[in-house]
């Protein structure tokens, strides 16, 4: 009684084929994944906004993007947890005093924290991490800090435009310490702004920037901490000459975004001056003051980018 099979030749030609249709599809397979990322990135961009302006209601204004001092101030990170459902975690943080000590800062250590802060510890808030980032969540810098960090910066607050598309002097300051920092943006050091500061317009200003992969100096999304504050008092407009300062969660737009190159200005290496950057192919996600959301391209004219930075520096933008 004969058997009938698959030759040798007839099963390397199925597995051939296999192996070709696997192919083809991965890269489909890849390209939907990456799709339904980038969705989430811009949803979480989305949330944010909502925060924010439900913050506005609250208050008459929107959160300062980073307050005095970084030790025991706060970010517009911190400022809007109540409305992305986490009153519990804010509640806790501000029952005593709020010390965010810099995770990556040898001179301090987890004593530095007290039990109302510690929880912020290792905490990773989905609405603050872009699923396509590959940079990490955690960032510890110091072993000071056994084993604990802080969640990495995915998404900054824009303070401003430098140099400023209206050619002023008085909107930016620069410390070879801490980069460009601005006044003439959304969310800013040591001030509120109102809908009624947005003379360009609520959906000609970007407030929120994508941020999730530094290639410049990834440790300083997280050096001083995603909730900390600035290490200096008051408005940019109070700083005195020759004043060093260090902050986390907002940012000056100098860059286009995802640069090849580093720049060689002195301030390249600080985070005041790191540039809109991400893992998405092509651009960044922004979220504008009206709301909404926009992904923008790497080939964005960078003064145009500038222009969608500032607030109030009466240039027209047009469709982009």
């Amino acid at each position: 009684m004969s058997r009938e099979g698959f030759t040798l030749i007839e099963l390397l030609v199925v597995i051939a084929i296999i192996a070709i249709l696997i192919a083809l599809l991965l890269p489909a397979v890849q390209q939907a994944r990456e799709a339904a990322r980038r969705s989430q990135c811009r949803n979480n961009l989305k949330q944010i906004g909502l925060a924010l302006h439900n913050y506005h209601d609250a208050h008459n204004g929107f959160p300062m993007g980073s307050w005095y001092y970084i030790t025991r101030g706060s970010s517009w990170r911190f400022s809007i947890l109540p409305y992305l459902d986490q009153a519990p975690l804010y509640n806790t943080a501000t029952s005593g005093s709020l010390n965010f000590y810099p995770v990556g800062n040898a001179a301090h250590d987890l004593t530095d924290y007290n039990a109302a802060t510690l929880p912020m510890l290792n905490l990773v808030l989905p609405v603050y991490a872009c699923p396509s980032s590959s940079s990490g969540d955690i960032y510890t810098y110091s072993s000071h800090f056994e084993g604990k960090g802080t969640q990495q910066i995915k998404y900054v607050g824009i303070m401003g435009a430098y140099p400023d598309p209206n050619a002023r002097t008085n909107v930016s300051y620069l410390s070879t310490h801490g980069g460009y920092a601005t006044s003439n943006g959304a969310l800013l050091v040591g001030e509120n702004t109102k809908f009624r500061d947005f003379s360009d317009g609520t959906s000609n200003t970007i407030m929120v920037g994508e941020q999730s992969s530094n290639s410049r100096k990834p440790q300083l999304s997280a050096y001083h901490s995603g909730w900390g504050g600035m290490s200096v008092l008051g408005p940019i407009s109070a700083w005195t000459a020759g004043q060093a300062y260090f902050g986390s969660g907002t940012t000056t737009v100098y860059h286009s975004p995802n640069p090849t190159t580093t720049g060689t200005e002195a301030n390249s290496p600080y985070d005041f001056c790191t540039p809109l950057s991400s893992f998405h192919e092509g651009g960044v996600h922004a979220l504008l003051a009206d709301g909404s959301t926009h992904f923008i391209s790497n080939n964005i004219n960078l003064q145009l980018l500038q222009q969608l930075s500032a607030r109030d520096d009466g240039k027209v933008v047009g469709e982009w």
